[in-house]
C-alpha cells in the first residue's frame, strides 16, 4: 500500500504569512466537526479534512492559506473598507444580504484574480483544480462558477450563472476604484437575482454569510469583536444595525461565549407566570379598576386613559419575550454607539487630558472651583466653614511615570431605564445613553447597578458580571410604567455611602404619587439624583410635580438624537473626572 505523506502544515503556514507581511497569529490544528477554517482573536484554527481528494496537498494548503491571508493584506484588508464596500453595493442592491455577498465575490475575485497572480506569477492552485461537486454555500458556488469560466474543466449548467460570471470577470480585470467595481458586480447579481431567484433565496444567502465568512485584519487581533465595534459605532439606523451584527458579529461569536450569556439568562429567568397576566388579574379589585378616579384623584386629569397602578405591582420579569440574538445585537450596537460617544467627548473637550495623578497638598477652594473639589473634612480642621477663608481643596499632579492612584470617593451609580411602551420611539438613544453613563462609571471604577423598567422590572445585583449588565440595559418591554423605587431602595441599602443615581424616562410614571416621596427621602440623603427626562409620551402634569421635587437635577431633553448623548456625557464625566483615566 502507498503510504500517505506527511505533510507540515506549520510550516506552508507560515510560507504563506511571511509571504503577505500578515499580523503576528497563531496557528492551531483541529480534527473536530468545526468548520474548515476559522479566525479569531488572533488564532487561525484549521482542519485538515478540508484537503479535497484527488489534489496535491501542499499546493493546496499554500495556495488555500495565501488566498485567506491576502484578504488581510489586501483586499478587503480590514473592517471598515469590508465595510464601506459593502454599503456601496447596498447603494446598488437595496438589500444587504446581497450587498454583503457583492462586496466578498469582489474581494475573492480581487484577490484570486489580480493579486495572487500578479504576486507569484501563476493562477492560483484552487482556481485550476475545480471539482464538479456543487457547494451548499451560494458564495462558494458562484466561485466556482467564475473558476470554470477562467479553466473550463467542466461545463457549467446554469447559463444564467455563467453569463454573470463572464460579467464579473470581465470586471474585475478593468483598472477601476473598488468601489465603482463593487457597485457593478452588485448590478450583476441583482439581475442575477431576478432571472434565477431560485439560488438566491434569503435563507441560503443568510447560511452563506455565517458559513464561509470573509476575515479582515481585525480578526487576527486580540478582541476582534472590541474591534469591530469601532465600526459598529458608526451605523445609525437601526435596521443596518440588526444586519451588520448578523453579517459580522454573529458569525465570530464562538459557541462557547453563546451558551455562557444563554445560561446566565436562563439562570436568572425561570419558568414563572407571565407578568401580564400578574397585571391583568390585579387591576381589578372588588368588581372596579385600580385606576379609578377617587382613589387618585391628584393624578386622574393627567393619566389620558393610562390605569393608575401602585408599585405593588411592580415585580421582577421572570420571562424574557425576546431571543438571545434580539438581546445581543441590541447590547453590541448601543455599546458601541456609547464608547464612541465617550471617545468623541474627550477628544474634542477643551479640559487637560485625563491621567494618573498624586494628591500633593491642600489649597484654597474659591467660589469659582468646582463644588466636587472641596474637602469639607479637611476644610474643618482649619475651623468654622466660611467661603475663600477656610475652605480647601487639594492640588493633584500628573504622576512621574503615569502609575500612581488619585485618592478619593467613586461612587457607585444605578442606571435606571425607562424601557415602557411610551418610550419606544426614542428607546434607541436613551439606551445608548444608559450605556454612556455605565461605561463612565465602570471606568472610574465604581460599583454599578442597572434596572430596566416597564410595568414589571429587570435588575441586577452591583456584584453581577459586566455582561449580564450591558443585556439589561438592551431590553425593551413595552407595557407600562411603574417606577421600581422599591428595587432602588434594596440597592441604596446595600451601600453605605452616596451614590449617583442615573435615571432616564419620559416621567409617564403611574406610581408617580408613590415615586416622589421616595425621591424626596433619598435625596435628603446625599444621593445624587439625576433625570434625564425625554420627550417621548406627554406627561407635562407629571413631569411638573417631578419639578417641583428638591435637590433633584432634571434635564429636559428636546431632541434626543442631538442632545441625550451629550447631556448624560456631561454629568457623568463631571461626576467621575478625576477618576477616569
Amino acid at each position: 500500500m502507498r503510504k500517505e505523506k506527511h505533510i507540515d502544515i506549520v510550516k506552508i503556514f507560515n510560507q504563506a504569512w511571511s509571504e503577505l507581511y500578515c499580523p503576528p497569529v497563531r496557528l492551531s490544528i483541529i480534527e473536530e466537526e468545526k468548520p474548515k477554517f476559522i479566525v479569531a482573536n488572533g488564532i487561525v484554527c484549521l482542519n485538515p479534512n478540508m484537503i479535497p481528494k484527488g489534489v496535491d496537498p501542499e499546493k493546496y494548503l499554500l495556495w488555500y492559506f495565501r488566498h485567506q491571508l491576502a484578504h488581510i493584506h489586501h483586499c478587503p484588508y480590514d473592517i471598515r473598507t469590508a465595510y464601506s464596500l459593502e454599503r456601496a453595493a447596498f447603494e446598488v442592491t437595496h438589500d444587504w444580504n446581497l450587498a454583503y455577498l457583492a462586496m466578498q465575490i469582489f474581494s475573492d475575485t480581487q484577490v484570486d484574480l489580480r493579486y495572487l497572480p500578479r504576486r507569484f506569477g501563476e493562477v492560483p492552485y484552487h482556481v485550476r483544480i475545480v471539482g464538479g461537486k456543487s457547494s451548499e454555500l451560494l458564495s462558494e458556488e458562484i466561485m466556482k462558477t467564475i473558476y470554470l469560466c477562467v479553466n473550463p474543466a467542466f461545463k457549467v449548467r446554469d447559463k444564467s450563472l455563467f453569463k454573470a460570471a463572464k460579467e464579473i470577470i470581465f470586471i474585475s480585470y478593468l483598472d477601476r476604484p473598488w468601489r465603482v467595481k463593487v457597485q457593478v458586480i452588485a448590478s450583476v447579481l441583482s439581475r442575477l437575482v431576478k432571472k434565477n431567484p431560485r439560488i438566491f433565496s434569503e435563507k441560503r444567502i443568510a447560511k452563506s454569510i455565517m458559513g464561509s465568512p470573509i476575515y479582515v485584519r481585525e480578526d487576527f487581533a486580540d478582541s476582534t469583536i472590541d474591534r469591530f465595534m469601532e465600526t459598529y459605532g458608526l451605523v445609525k439606523d437601526e435596521s443596518e444595525a440588526r444586519t451588520f451584527y448578523e453579517q459580522w458579529i454573529k458569525p465570530r461569536l464562538s459557541e462557547d461565549e453563546r451558551k455562557k450569556i444563554n445560561e446566565s439568562l436562563e439562570k436568572r429567568f425561570g419558568k414563572g407566570k407571565n407578568i401580564r397576566k400578574l397585571i391583568s388579574k390585579n387591576e381589578e379589585k372588588g368588581g372596579r379598576k385600580i385606576s379609578d378616579s377617587k382613589s387618585h384623584p391628584s393624578l386622574s386629569g393627567d393619566l389620558m386613559g393610562e390605569p393608575h397602578l401602585s408599585v405593588t405591582l411592580s415585580k421582577p420579569y421572570d420571562k424574557i419575550m425576546e431571543g438571545i440574538d434580539e438581546l445581543l445585537w441590541r447590547r453590541y450596537w448601543f455599546k458601541s454607539r456609547a464608547q464612541r460617544a465617550i471617545i468623541e467627548y474627550l477628544t474634542k473637550s477643551r479640559r487637560r487630558r485625563p491621567v494618573w495623578s498624586i494628591i500633593r497638598y491642600p489649597d484654597e477652594w474659591y467660589i469659582e472651583d468646582e463644588i466636587e473639589e472641596l474637602d469639607i473634612e479637611t476644610s474643618l480642621d482649619e475651623g468654622p466653614l466660611m467661603p475663600e477663608v477656610t475652605t480647601l481643596k487639594w492640588i493633584k499632579e500628573p504622576a512621574p511615570r503615569g502609575q500612581s492612584f488619585s485618592s478619593g470617593f467613586v461612587p457607585s451609580a444605578i442606571i435606571i431605564l425607562d424601557a415602557s411602551l411610551s418610550m419606544r420611539k426614542v428607546h434607541n438613544e436613551a439606551s445608548v445613553a444608559s450605556f454612556i453613563a455605565y461605561l463612565n462609571a465602570r471606568r472610574a471604577g465604581g460599583d454599578t447597578a442597572a434596572i430596566t423598567f416597564s410595568t414589571g422590572f429587570v435588575s441586577t445585583k452591583w456584584e453581577d458580571p459586566e455582561e449580564f449588565k450591558e443585556l439589561v440595559l438592551s431590553m425593551r418591554f413595552d407595557e407600562f410604567t411603574i417606577f421600581p423605587l422599591h428595587k432602588v431602595k434594596a440597592l441604596l441599602l446595600e451601600k453605605s455611602e452616596p451614590c449617583f443615581i442615573i435615571i432616564i424616562t419620559d416621567g409617564g410614571w403611574q406610581n408617580l404619587d408613590e415615586a416622589i416621596p421616595f425621591l424626596e427621602e433619598e435625596s435628603k440623603m446625599e444621593h445624587k439624583i439625576n433625570i434625564f427626562l425625554i420627550k417621548g409620551g406627554e406627561y407635562s402634569d407629571r413631569i411638573e410635580r417631578l419639578k417641583r421635587v428638591p435637590h433633584l437635577k432634571i434635564w429636559n431633553v428636546i431632541k434626543p438624537e442631538r442632545d441625550l448623548h451629550r447631556l448624560v456625557l456631561s454629568e457623568t464625566i463631571r461626576t467621575y473626572k478625576q477618576f477616569i483615566t
